[in-house]
């Protein structure tokens, strides 16, 4: 956040390394401690995450047409752009998952049962409080509130299905349809 303040980092660069301590933590608590978590498959236990991500993209369409971008809307570069985008459809969605499913949650369900999903789910939302970094408090409080509710929901589905890969592509489905639809919207509405 330092780096990204004094203007020493762009923002693209510092949602990756953001997100590069996310994965290595979780990869290190996995594989060089040992310490399992469940992690499914493309092929087990899917549905839930099926319909969890075409909820979140209606609801990334309803918003959409609910709230119409405003004409200050910024559409950054196509290189930027497309950085986001792959970022948001890629990086996002696991490295978050990992960490907060299934290091955190794992962790928290194993010391206090169901209140660990609950807890997860709270710090999953408080997390977001490092949006603060580029966007406005509003903005960013309702980031921590929707991703408290969502956390609490790929919380109880996680812990259902014992699938971390179908939680990981909801994720990404769902960060990715936040930014790409409305943007989408605005370019078609004003182009």
């Amino acid at each position: 956040m330092v780096a990204l303040r004094a203007g020493w980092i762009p923002p693209v660069l510092a949602n990756y390394v953001a997100h590069g301590w996310m994965a290595a933590i979780g990869l290190t608590w996995f594989f060089l401690l040992g310490r399992r978590f469940p992690i499914g498959s493309l092929n087990r236990r899917m549905r839930p995450w099926y319909i969890a991500a075409l909820v979140l993209i209606a609801v990334s369409v309803g918003e959409t047409i609910a709230s119409p971008l405003s004409a200050g809307f910024h559409v950054p570069a196509l290189p930027t752009l497309i950085v986001q985008l792959v970022f948001l459809a890629f990086v996002v969605g696991p490295t978050e998952e990992v960490l907060f499913r299934g290091v955190i949650q794992t962790g928290l369900k194993a010391s206090f049962g169901q209140s660990g999903i609950v807890i997860g789910a709270l710090l999953f939302g408080l997390f977001h409080l490092i949006n603060l970094a580029t966007e406005s408090l509003g903005a960013t409080l309702l980031q921590v509130f929707t991703a408290t509710v969502i956390g609490l929901l790929f919380g109880v589905l996680y812990d259902r299905t014992r699938n971390l890969v179908g939680a990981s592509l909801a994720h990404s489905v769902a960060d990715f349809s936040a930014t790409a639809i409305p943007l989408f919207a605005y370019l078609f509405a004003n182009r």
